[in-house]
């Protein structure tokens, strides 16, 4: 399968819509490592507050929560129901209130209006930051009559309905000002929400997994205010007969890619005859709007076996490729079913541990600060020819401990931690990738000790393992040598200098003048320039990835000048393995795509072959014993 064909049918199981949309909005994302963007702030708390209006369905749907249809934006979220029915729910999050009282119900602030066959809520002061659009499958249902009856049927009841204000009529929001006092304000639906934001949107913007699960029936969703923010609780629904325990459930849910990304582990597993409940949270790194667990219970429903049960359809996200029966759907990740087929030595018995290398630049340029995302690429390359490649970045800012004096807030009452879930392998999905290749990625905040135990760790399930850390004194520099098999450099460089330009006066003018160079002159020049930091005198280099870059005018060198000069290089011992092709531009901000991203088919197999011959000279090269440079080791 192809890899647009592979990401435009992960996203579309998950969230409904047509494959031909879908085809068209994942290019138009600037990277394939989430395929359901994520929303604003103001539009995460919309869908957190709708997904707990339309948590208990009284109608019956074959559709969970009666969605057939989800189209996910930054700040817009597309909701089409199977019929208006199921429409009426959404439409008790307006805020009204009873006749002649102050107190508000349903969600203070919310605006609404029926635009075409549509209704779209979002908050009066700011409409633009959220966008909550209503919609169902029938085109002939009137949606727009649906507001409007209901707005009579809260006048009949003596209620006073507070959607109807025209957001541009409304007087200016009053700035708060130190050091007056001001009246306590009543707690809000919209206050127990803002912590778990994202948990909800996450799940809302899946929605149509549910029913892609064995014996699908139905959801119901609930929640409960906790010290740490809000829990969310789903009941899942499954036919009778069903078993009650399902692998894919916790492995769509825990994939970062095409799934929200969220971490179990079995400590947060219980099972019995009647349910089975799984637990989950997010990962520790993230922790603004994601204040809670999700709790996933499992249960017989209450209606006959039909006559032919619906089979468990497929995951293209978890590598599944066919209408699975429920007895033979695969339960590892796909690391894990990488490893198995890899694993193995000429013999068939064997097992073959996996490579692990260290990724350099040069102190200061320009590649240092873009290390990862250049291991990232290299990776991608290397999985779409069949490899499992694990990426591995050293930061100290993944401290647990680090990340809540960052997110601590000064000025306000602290908030417990969520309980917390540690997943049984700590590497995460970094992108599809078709094929029998994996790529992961795992960000590492321990002592060298830790680095070296992980990156042994990892030789069991990758084929590669690429470390990425700065080579300064801050980071792991040439402490983690031991701990890997080689190390190469990634340089930025416009080319070689055949010659140089000095100035001499002559007639009192200054005047320049071009001295010409050896190759051998110049590959000296290229390595004291451009190697700055990069221990050569005691760290062997397999070689040098240059990345080219736009050389200067009147300075591209000719192809025999630069073949001597590679020559000169590798008797330094720092031979050139490839030339990456240039980075096309990109917007401001956004990452850099990889072969696994949107990227036309000639770059994507030029950019592969160029990553051959790293992946062939690391594993041709002897890795050594490295005497330590720490005089206290």
């Amino acid at each position: 399968m192809l890899i647009e064909e592979q990401v435009a049918a992960a996203r579309q199981q998950l969230t409904g819509e047509s494959l031909r949309a879908v085809r068209l909005r994942v290019k138009e994302l600037p990277s394939w490592r989430s395929l359901v963007p994520s929303g604003t702030d103001t539009q995460l708390l919309l869908e957190s507050i709708l997904l707990q209006y339309i948590g208990n369905p009284q109608l019956s749907s074959r559709f969970p929560l009666g969605i057939a249809e989800v189209v996910p934006a930054s700040s817009r979220l597309d909701v089409r129901f199977e019929h208006s029915a199921l429409v009426r729910p959404a439409l008790e999050m307006l805020p009204y209130r009873e006749r002649g009282e102050r107190t508000v119900h349903g969600a203070p602030g919310l605006w609404a209006r029926a635009v075409g066959n549509s209704i779209e809520i979002a908050f009066a002061r700011h409409p633009a930051a959220g966008v909550i659009a209503l919609t169902t499958l029938e085109r002939s249902d009137d949606v727009e009559g649906l507001l409007s009856a209901y707005e009579a049927s809260l006048s009949a009841q003596r209620r006073v309905p507070l959607w109807t204000v025209d957001p541009g009529t409304l007087p200016p929001e009053k700035l708060s000002t130190g050091g007056r006092r001001r009246k306590p304000q009543p707690r809000t639906i919209i206050d127990d929400h803002r912590p778990a934001v994202a948990l909800p949107s996450a799940v809302l913007r899946r929605i149509r997994l549910w029913d892609r699960l064995a014996g699908h029936v139905g959801l119901k969703v609930s929640t409960a205010t906790a010290d740490h923010g809000l829990d969310w609780h789903i009941v899942r629904e499954v036919r009778q007969g069903i078993s009650l325990h399902d692998d894919r459930l916790a492995a769509i849910l825990s994939d970062p890619v095409a799934g929200p990304g969220l971490v179990t582990n079995e400590e947060g597993h219980h099972c019995d005859d009647d349910r089975c409940v799984m637990a989950f949270t997010a990962p520790a790194d993230l922790t603004s709007g994601w204040r809670g667990v999700l709790r996933v219970e499992t249960a017989a429903a209450n209606v006959p076996v039909p006559p032919v049960p619906q089979r468990p359809r497929h995951f293209t996200a978890l590598d599944e490729t066919a209408f699975p029966s429920h007895g033979g759907v695969p339960r590892n990740s796909p690391s894990d079913r990488h490893c198995s087929q890899r694993a193995r030595g000429a013999d068939g018995n064997e097992p073959a541990a996996g490579r692990s290398t260290q990724l350099l630049a040069p102190r200061l340029s320009r590649s240092q600060w873009e290390l990862t995302g250049m291991a990232m690429k290299i990776g991608a390359a290397w999985a779409l020819d069949g490899y499992a490649v694990l990426v591995v970045t050293h930061s100290f800012d993944a401290d647990r401990e680090v990340r809540r004096l960052y997110d601590h807030d000064v000025f306000g009452w602290s908030i417990p931690d969520r309980p917390a879930i540690v997943p049984s392998l700590p590497w995460r999905r970094g992108r599809l990738v078709p094929g029998s290749g994996a790529l992961f990625t795992h960000t590492v905040c321990g002592s060298r000790a830790d680095v070296g135990a992980l990156l042994q760790q990892a030789r069991v399930h990758f084929d590669w393992t690429i470390f990425v850390d700065c080579n300064d004194n801050l980071g792991m520099g040439p402490y983690i040598e031991r701990s890997v098999d080689t190390h190469f450099v990634l340089v930025d460089s416009s080319g070689y200098s055949e010659s140089f330009v000095t100035a001499q006066a002559r007639n009192g003018v200054a005047e320049h003048h071009e001295v010409a160079v050896t190759p051998a002159a110049s590959a000296m020049a290229w390595r004291q320039q451009y190697l700055t930091g990069i221990p050569l005198d005691r760290v062997p280099i397999s070689g040098l990835v240059l990345r080219q870059s736009s050389p200067h005018a009147n300075s591209t060198p000719s192809s025999g000048f630069t073949a001597q000069v590679d020559a000169e290089l590798a008797r330094f011992g720092i031979p050139v393995l490839t030339r990456l092709p240039e980075d096309p531009h990109v917007a401001l901000g956004d990452p850099s795509p990889t072969v696994l991203d949107a990227v036309d088919d000639a770059s994507r197999a030029a950019y592969v072959k160029a990553c051959t011959p790293i992946r062939l000279a690391l594993r041709a090269a002897e890795p050594c014993l490295i005497p330590s440079a720490d005089p206290w080791s």
